[in-house]
């Protein structure tokens, strides 16, 4: 079978010689030409090669897949300043990713304003992230590095049909670079500003009696942060990952492949947050009088760590916390893929383990006094399975089908210390998660220029769940609360199909226009965070309704592309966070609580762009567009606190920037036998909300708005780098150096109020200048 890394392209941000014309290969899992793979009529020297993805489990060439997708090559992350996926923002229409402070490189991530940022694992992901073909299960863990990858796919609008599990925002499809069989070195060392060390190394060994080929890789990021802890008198969060793993591939004669990929990764650091409390809404900064003194603060939090204005970006930047914050995560994984020829058709099967081991202290209230704060410990662990068959059924009907299994359960032992009150809890929380689903999907050439597609999947998801609430030192249930089991626990199923349907057709070999349909689906469940009975749940599924048009076009020999989408989607059953009174029963164990309810309904339309281009061999521009009109159609809560609900519909979906736009140019320059080489993004971000938390001080006067705290503001992020390669025979060596962020934008990545009680926030990343040294062989 054709490896992968000789297919896959990028779409944008490319550099020109990731550009250079190549033809479409066999399609690998039916082992003859797909319908859609016929496209060497685009092919031509010096211009746009023909970009070939899997974004329909399928090898396709991009430019004739009916739906909205970005994909980038090994060259492109290799040098375009991309280390995780929060380098994307921007690069991709509609993706908005923010890391979640609160977990281990966890992460928070929207496309089309869908977006899901909580790291209890009771909860699904709206966004997926697959690797390798296996579905992570949680929101931990989903800032990968970059290092290795061979391509990263990211499709916008609901999954529901073929990848994993359902997904209703989309999915970043990741590909790791496979073994090559023939011996390879590539290495690199870096050093940044914030005393950042990276270092990564990926070996390949030749291929052992025609039959095994092996991939060692390893990974090493240390750094110490660039907040200034002035309780701890420090910098913080320092951090430190390696990653390490080994890949084997199996030729196990005739038509029979297999991959195997077991990884362990490490992660050592710390949380560190900003403190955005303020008096008269949060509680922590209460002010009291006092005969013969005055008004003073009631819990003793210093006033300079209260009404921090979101508008002093720079004071952001120091914090306050006054404990130390260890996060430690440990986590293993093994896939393993097997494809089978079988004469017309491919046989595919992908198995998928993967266990986390994470401990996270956090100081919530972020400030010098003791008054709320955590330590969460839990393991988690998760089992997929996936079998699919596809093939050309006839000349004109491509067809797919398949079986998933997905299992995973997870425990949790929280300590709550809670300083204002004198009092610690205790919580132990399991959850458990299954999902059985069958699919399938069809390609049906109705006309050499006209294609009809679709594909149909039934899930089945069954979920558990047991919480002590933390009342009882020993796990149980309250029962000296007056609790029953059934008050600690709950099981629940739910069963859904979901389907898609497209048609498009081919004006010349260079144009496509399509129209589409798709379903999407995100389970309900409990509520890991429930606190009282009354707000365990089960909460329903949430489902959306998308609707896109789109044109694909090459022009001008193909050195100009231009891919445009318009689209609705219809949210229904929104699942939303929301803080009520408790229930009367509950009422004496927490006067308030913090629920998951299927509380709205939203409609959000869209237009994106992108736009490559390459006026010469060594010159490429690159262009892409997103604009969002999002709206809450219907969702009311109560937040005035006379338990009534009110009309809360002008709120903000959250990280549905309004427009998102990136420009950039790639330009190589031969220096005799070598290469200088630069490449430049510039990423507008408009201002979004990161929670639904109405605003205080605005409900005073009548308004419902996010709460202003919430507001990232405008991001403008300009990354350059500079690349100097010097073939030496087989092997090369490229010094880069680079400089991120340099117009120095800072702000808030995130700010989460918490029931009253305090707000805190995360911030992003300042400007960095750094340098890495390569070598390849």
């Amino acid at each position: 079978m054709t490896s992968l890394a000789a297919l896959t392209a990028a779409a944008t941000a490319l550099p020109s010689a990731a550009l250079a014309a190549q033809p479409v290969s066999e399609n690998s899992e039916t082992g003859q030409d797909s319908p859609r793979d016929d496209d060497s009529d685009n092919i031509q020297d010096g211009g746009l090669r023909t970009i070939v993805v899997t974004a329909q489990r399928r090898e396709e060439a991009l430019q004739s897949v009916p739906l909205a997708v970005t994909a980038l090559d090994e060259e492109a992350l290799d040098t375009a300043a991309i280390d995780d996926l929060r380098d994307f923002q921007g690069r991709v229409p509609g993706l908005v990713v923010d890391q979640v402070n609160a977990g281990p490189s966890a992460a928070a991530v929207s496309i089309r304003g869908i977006s899901f940022e909580d790291i209890e694992k009771s909860f699904d992901p709206s966004v997926g992230v697959v690797i390798d073909g296996v579905f992570i299960g949680t929101n931990t863990g989903q800032l990968l590095d970059a290092f290795d990858l061979e391509a990263i796919e990211v499709l916008r609008g609901p999954q529901g049909t073929l990848f994993g599990r359902n997904t209703i925002g989309g999915v970043i499809n990741i590909r790791r670079s496979r073994p090559t069989g023939d011996f390879g070195v590539k290495a690199s060392i870096g050093y940044a500003e914030f005393e950042t060390i990276r270092g990564r190394l990926v070996v390949n060994a030749p291929e052992i009696a025609d039959l095994i080929s092996l991939k060692g890789f390893f990974f090493y990021d240390d750094t110490e942060g660039y907040l200034e802890n002035v309780t701890l008198d420090r910098t913080q969060p320092n951090y430190e990952i390696w990653t390490a793993g080994v890949t084997a591939g199996i030729n196990l004669g005739g038509p029979v492949e297999a991959l195997i990929t077991y990884e362990h990764s490490r992660e050592e650091g710390e949380v560190s947050t900003a403190s955005l409390s303020r008096t008269g809404t949060d509680l922590i900064c209460l002010q009291v009088p006092v005969p013969g003194v005055g008004t003073v603060r009631a819990f003793g939090i210093p006033d300079e760590e209260c009404d921090r204005p979101i508008s002093d970006v720079d004071a952001l930047y120091t914090v306050f916390s006054n404990i130390e914050q260890p996060v430690r995560n440990d986590t293993d994984a093994l896939t393993g893929e097997i494809n089978v020829d079988i004469g017309e058709f491919a046989l595919t099967s992908i198995t998928g383990w993967r266990r986390n081991e994470e401990s996270v202290r956090q100081d919530f209230d972020s400030t010098s006094i003791d008054f709320f704060d955590t330590l969460r410990v839990q393991d988690y662990e998760q089992f997929s399975q996936e079998v699919r068959m596809a093939g050309d059924v006839t000349p004109w009907l491509n067809a797919l089908v398949g079986a998933y299994y997905f299992d995973s359960e997870y425990n949790l032992d929280q300590t709550t210390n809670l300083g204002f009150a004198g009092l610690q809890l205790r919580q132990f929380t399991t959850g458990t998660a299954e999902s059985i689903a069958v699919f399938g999907d069809v390609q049906i050439e109705l006309t050499d220029a006209l294609t009809l597609s679709g594909g149909v999947r039934y899930t089945d998801d069954e979920k558990a769940l047991f919480t002590n609430f933390g009342f009882t030192p020993d796990g149980s249930c309250a029962t000296f609360l007056g609790l029953a089991e059934d008050d600690c626990s709950g099981e629940v199923s739910f069963d859904e199909f979901t389907y898609r349907g497209a048609i498009d057709f081919q004006i010349d070999p260079d144009k496509l226009v399509y129209a589409s349909y798709s379903r999407g689906f995100r389970s309900g469940g409990f509520n890991g965070r429930a606190a009282t009975p009354s707000s365990l749940g089960p909460f329903e599924p949430e489902t959306v309704d998308a609707y896109e048009i789109g044109l694909k076009a090459d022009w001008l020999d193909n050195r100009l592309r231009t891919n445009f989408a318009l689209y609705q989607t219809d949210y229904n059953n929104k699942q939303e966070e929301l803080v009520r009174a408790t229930a009367p029963e509950f009422a004496a164990l927490n006067p308030q609580e913090t629920v998951v309810e299927n509380a709205a309904s939203a409609r959000i339309r869209g237009f994106e762009a992108e736009v490559v281009a390459v006026p010469t061999d060594q010159l490429t521009f690159n262009f892409s567009l997103s604009i969002i009109d999002a709206d809450y159609q219907n969702f009311e809560r109560d937040v005035d606190g006379d338990l009534i609900p009110d009309d809360v519909s002008s709120l903000d979906l959250r990280r549905a920037a309004p427009i998102t736009w990136s420009a950039g140019f790639d330009y190589i320059l031969p220096v005799g036998d070598n290469e200088l080489q630069l490449n430049s993004i510039f990423r507008f971000t408009d201002e979004y909300s990161t929670c639904i938390v109405a605003d205080p001080l605005a409900l005073q006067r009548g308004v419902v708005t996010n709460d202003v705290r919430c507001t990232v503001d405008t991001k403008e992020i300009l990354d350059v780098t500079l690349s100097y390669t010097v073939p030496l025979g087989p092997s090369e060596v490229r010094l880069s150096v680079f400089g991120r962020n340099l117009f120095d934008d800072r702000g808030i990545n995130s700010t989460l109020p918490v029931a009253g009680l305090f707000t805190f926030a995360g911030v992003r990343p300042p400007r960095q200048f750094g340098a890495e040294l390569q070598f390849t062989y």
